[in-house]
C-alpha cells in the first residue's frame, strides 16, 4: 500500500512540475534548504533543512530533474543519501515534500561526486642502522620537502663500534635524511626516550610521543610529565588533533588524554584496551577511538557524541558481524561527518555514526596490516606485514608489487597530495633490523 501511495505522490508532483498552470507560489519562510554534505566517488549526502510543513512528511530527491527517489522525512534536520552514482560527474538535486495538501520545494543544487585517484606511483627506498633493532613506527609529513619519522635507529660510533644510545626521529628536508636526538628534560634528568607516534601541524608545531607527549618547534623540545600531573597510570603513544590547542593522545590501558593549549585533562574512556588510533568528524560533534591488546585477543572500537565515550565493540577479534570478522582494530580515520573508517586485520570497514556496529566493508589487504590511514574517500592507504602497501582510490583496491618483501613490515602511514610515506624496519635476524622508509609518488 505504502508503494502505491508514493508512486500516486510522485506522479502527481511530476504532473505539477510539469504543468503549464502557475506554479504555487511558496513563502520563503516556508520554503525548505538543501546543500551538499558529503560527497564519495559514487555517493553525495545532502543536508535537508525542512521549512513550515508538519512531520513526517513523504516526498522524493528530484535528481537532474527527471528521476525521482522517494524520502520520509521525519525531523527539521535531515541527511538524506543517494547512491549507485558514477565517478566525477554533475547531478542536480531538489526535494519536494507533501503532508496534508502541504507542497514544499527545495532549492535546486549541483553537486559532483569525486574522481578516482591514479595507481601509478614511483618510490624511493632509504634503509638506517647498523646495528641492535632498529625501525620506525610513525611518520608525519608537513609538505613533501618537510617530514618526521619517529622510533629508534642505532649506528656505529666514529670508531665503528656500535653506539647504544638511540636516535629516535629522523627528518628529510627534500634532498636528504638526518638522523635526529630528540633529548627532553624529564624529572632533572636529560634523555632521549624512543617514540612512537608523531602529529604535526606546521613546521614549527610538532608533537611527539613517547610514552608521554613532546611538543617543539623543530630545535626544541619539552616533555610534558602527565604522570605527575595527571596520572601515574598514563602510557600514550599515538596523537592526533585540530589544533595544538585542541589535541588528543591514546595509549596503554585505555589512556586517552586531551590538551586544549593551557590545561591538561585525563579523559575516561571506560576500557582498558590499548587505544591504537583517535580522530573526529570535521565538524567536531563525533568522536572514535579503538584499539586491541597485544595478545590479540580483545579489541575495542569507541565513539563520542556527548560528553561520555561509548563501545560500540569491545570483544574477541574473531567475532563476526554481519558475516564479517572484526579483526584486530588498529586504525579509525574520516573526513566525513556521516561515517568513520575502521581498519582492522581483517579489513577495512565503514561505521555510521550512532548506529550500531554493521561492518561495511570496503576492501581487504592480502596481508596483515598495521595501519591505515587517508587523505580523501578516493585515497586511503594501509601498510604492514610482507611489505604490504595498498591504495583505495575510491572504487578499486590495489597493492604496490615492487614493494612486497618478506623481510620488511610497516607500521605507520601518512599522506599530504600525491606525496605517501610508509615506515618500518626490515627483519635480518633475532638481534638484528634495520629501519626502513618508502616515499611513494603519485603520477
Amino acid at each position: 500500500m505504502k508503494k502505491i501511495i508514493i508512486s500516486l505522490f510522485v506522479a502527481i508532483i511530476s504532473l505539477s512540475c510539469n504543468s503549464t498552470d502557475p506554479e504555487i507560489k511558496v513563502p520563503e519562510r516556508e520554503k525548505s534548504f538543501i546543500e551538499a554534505a558529503d560527497v564519495s566517488c559514487d555517493e553525495i549526502w545532502l543536508k535537508l533543512k525542512v521549512g513550515d510543513i508538519d512531520l513526517p512528511a513523504e516526498g522524493v530527491i528530484r535528481i537532474d530533474g527527471i528521476k525521482d527517489k522517494p524520502v520520509s522525512v521525519t525531523t527539521k534536520d535531515t541527511i538524506l543519501y543517494i547512491d549507485s552514482l558514477e565517478v566525477n560527474r554533475n547531478y542536480k538535486f531538489q526535494v519536494i515534500l507533501l503532508n496534508q495538501g502541504q507542497t514544499l520545494i527545495s532549492n535546486e543544487i549541483t553537486v559532483k561526486t569525486l574522481d578516482t585517484t591514479s595507481h601509478n606511483f614511483t618510490w624511493q627506498t632509504f634503509e638506517f642502522g647498523e646495528h641492535s633493532h632498529s625501525l620506525l613506527y610513525d611518520v608525519a609529513i608537513i609538505d613533501e620537502n618537510n617530514i618526521w619519522a619517529v622510533g629508534e635507529i642505532y649506528v656505529n660510533d666514529s670508531l665503528g663500534n656500535p653506539n647504544p644510545k638511540c636516535y629516535n626521529a629522523v627528518h628529510w628536508d627534500g634532498t636528504k635524511w638526518e638522523l635526529k636526538r630528540i633529548s627532553v628534560l624529564f624529572r632533572e634528568n636529560n634523555i632521549t626516550p624512543p617514540l612512537d607516534g608523531t602529529f604535526v601541524f606546521s613546521e614549527k608545531d610538532i608533537w611527539f610521543v613517547g610514552s608521554l607527549p613532546i611538543h617543539g618547534d623543530g630545535n626544541n623540545w619539552i616533555m610534558h610529565d602527565l604522570r605527575t600531573t595527571l596520572s601515574p597510570d598514563l602510557s600514550l603513544s599515538k596523537a592526533w588533533g585540530l589544533s595544538s590547542n585542541n589535541i588528543y593522545f591514546v595509549g596503554n590501558s585505555g589512556s586517552i588524554a586531551h590538551w586544549n593549549g593551557s590545561i591538561w585533562a585525563k579523559i575516561e574512556s571506560g576500557t582498558t584496551v590499548n587505544l591504537k588510533s583517535i580522530i573526529s568528524s570535521p565538524d567536531g560533534k563525533t568522536m572514535w577511538a579503538c584499539g586491541s591488546n597485544d595478545d590479540y585477543f580483545l579489541a575495542v572500537f569507541l565513539e563520542k557524541t556527548g560528553n561520555d565515550w561509548e563501545k560500540v565493540f569491545e570483544g574477541n577479534p574473531a567475532e563476526r558481524i554481519n558475516d564479517c570478522e572484526v579483526g584486530v582494530i588498529q586504525s579509525v580515520w574520516t573526513n566525513s561527518n556521516q561515517f568513520v573508517y575502521l581498519g582492522s586485520s581483517s579489513g577495512l570497514y565503514r561505521h555510521t555514526k550512532k548506529e550500531a556496529l554493521k561492518l561495511q566493508k570496503v576492501f581487504s589487504p592480502s596481508d596483515a596490516p598495521y595501519s591505515y590511514k587517508g587523505e580523501e574517500k578516493n585515497n586511503i592507504w594501509v601498510c604492514g606485514q610482507n611489505g604490504l602497501v595498498g591504495h583505495y582510490n575510491g572504487k578499486n583496491y590495489y597493492e604496490i608489487s615492487g614493494l612486497k618483501k618478506a623481510r620488511n613490515t610497516y607500521y605507520g602511514i601518512d599522506i599530504k597530495g600525491k606525496t605517501t610515506c610508509v615506515v618500518g624496519k626490515i627483519y635480518n635476524n633475532a638481534i638484528n633490523s634495520k629501519a626502513i622508509i618508502q616515499i611513494i609518488k603519485q603520477q
